[in-house]
């Protein structure tokens, strides 16, 4: 029961999104007039500011007496709103007259207007006229030729009409069709353009001008095939079940017509216009009814086709302006599917042919590659990382050694003196004891650090450990005193 409610709760959103959306005609010319001030206010502030910009620069003062002239006429403005008098010459004056606001100008009613005088007035008019008004007359005319009980009459008849009705239909209704049609497509496009604007702003059309041409192409004939799908499942035998498969189908290829120039300007390609239909069916079965109804309504396929043109545009502006329902349901109409499969079939070939199917394995093989290539990046990524994060961990680490105290080695409570190197300091006072003893005996000085009461010449200095930390053995280093120092 749920699934059959929400499903008639889409048809009836659907219904009435298609209804409601064509009040924008009322109101839609005047949001674009809106729009378009408000650009030409921006425009007309950019150009204000680049002159005073350029004024700036070459002159960098202001000019006293505007200023002085400025503050004077807003001095007497002020007096004159403020006085307590007036004088016959203020009454009298006539006020500057207020200069009227630009109305919007209304061309896409205008527009509107013209569709339904081109479809309606012109070409379904004259169909009309030619069926209902000049065959009966010439009828009549006939009738009063040969008289009315004339065996005569209805042989001439039955092959005059059909040749007068091919003749008006060849020499008159098609060219005019065919050319209303060109031109009621062109005015479709610029409606669905302006209230596009209006609503999402500037359009984001499928990039490249290949893509866009294929899709515009692709989906035209989709939309041919799909129109005959529709035809002949209205020929099923069974009652009432042909008929209502072809009005399911024309349902969702009225509301794809009407959406089309909204999702196109969105950027959407055909197979996601048309999956997103095929998903989300009952909403778009209940906005193509008014358009299936009506047209409908005549068994002529140029009368049809007048009536479609007349109300498209307005479904075009509802369509544009509707939101619709999606997951209503979980079943999907894959109605779409046979006439893509025969589309593609046009296009592309048949699919189990000698060349496609090597162009299948040559994608295969590119998909694959690029996926290898795709994992071998990720792994020297990866690599990469771990490289990074092993350095990191080895720098904290060293880092972390060098600031610990490391165990045996003494602590000093003070900084202490670099240690000497006895076997190095004892090589080269041995080279040079003779010399410095037989030169100047009496000559020699000790050094600060040596001598003094109790201290003999030839004892190092042995830094003192801290009470507490461990003991370890200290090697006593050896220096030969004077023999050190060579003067």
């Amino acid at each position: 029961m749920a699934a059959i409610k929400n499903i008639a709760l889409g048809i009836l959103y659907g219904l009435w999104d298609s209804i409601r959306g064509m009040t924008l005609v009322l109101h839609i010319d005047n949001e674009v007039a809106r729009q378009n001030a408000e650009l030409e206010t921006m425009r007309q502030l950019r150009r204000m500011d680049r002159e005073q910009y350029k004024q700036a620069r070459r002159s960098p003062s202001p000019v006293p007496s505007s200023a002085a002239a400025l503050s004077r006429e807003e001095l007497e403005k002020r007096a004159e709103a403020n006085s307590d008098e007036r004088t016959l010459e203020k009454i009298f004056k006539k006020k500057p007259a207020k200069e009227p606001e630009p109305q919007a100008e209304k061309k896409i009613a205008k527009k509107l207007l013209k569709c339904c005088l081109l479809n309606g007035g012109f070409t379904w008019l004259s169909i009309v006229l030619f069926e209902n008004v000049l065959l009966p007359t010439l009828k009549f005319c006939l009738t009063i030729f040969y008289g009315a009980q004339s065996d005569t009459l209805p042989f001439v008849w039955s092959w005059l009409h059909p040749i007068l009705s091919l003749i008006f239909g060849m020499m008159w209704v098609l060219p005019i069709f065919m050319l209303s049609k060109i031109v009621s497509s062109l005015w479709f496009a610029d409606i669905a353009n302006a209230a596009y604007r209006v609503r999402k702003g500037r359009p984001q059309l499928i990039p490249g001008i290949s893509k866009l041409v294929a899709d515009f192409l692709f989906s035209m004939v989709v939309q041919i095939l799909f129109l005959v799908q529709s035809m002949l499942v209205n020929l099923v035998p069974v009652k009432y079940v042909g008929s209502s498969l072809c009005f399911l189908h024309l349902c969702l290829l009225y509301s794809l017509y009407s959406f089309e120039y909204k999702w196109f300007n969105m950027g959407w390609e055909l197979h996601r216009r048309l999956t997103y239909i095929e998903k989300n069916w009952p909403y778009f079965l209940g906005f193509g009814i008014p358009l299936t109804v009506l047209t409908n309504m005549s068994s002529s396929v140029i009368v049809s086709s007048c009536i479609f043109s007349i109300f498209f545009p307005l479904f075009i502006l509802s369509g544009n302006e509707a939101k619709p329902i999606v997951d209503t349901t979980e079943i999907s109409l894959r109605l779409f599917s046979p006439v893509v499969f025969i589309s593609n079939l046009c296009f592309g070939g048949n699919p189990w042919s000698k060349t496609n199917r090597m162009l299948l394995q040559q994608r295969k093989q590119l998909e694959q590659q690029r996926r290898e290539e795709l994992l071998l990046k990720q792994k020297k990524h990866q690599h990469m990382l771990q490289q990074q994060r092993s350095h990191e961990t080895r720098r904290e680490h060293s880092h972390s050694r060098s600031r610990t105290p490391q165990l045996g080695q003494p602590h000093y409570r003070y900084a202490q003196p670099p240690a000497f190197d006895a076997a190095r300091v004892r090589d080269s006072s041995a080279s040079s004891t003779h010399s410095s003893s037989a030169a100047t005996p009496n000559s020699y000085r000790p050094p600060p650090f040596f001598g003094g009461a109790g201290m003999h010449s030839n004892v190092p200095l042995v830094p003192i450990p801290v009470p507490d930390a461990p003991r370890t053995p200290v090697v006593v280093r050896e220096e030969s005193g004077p023999d050190d120092w060579n003067l």
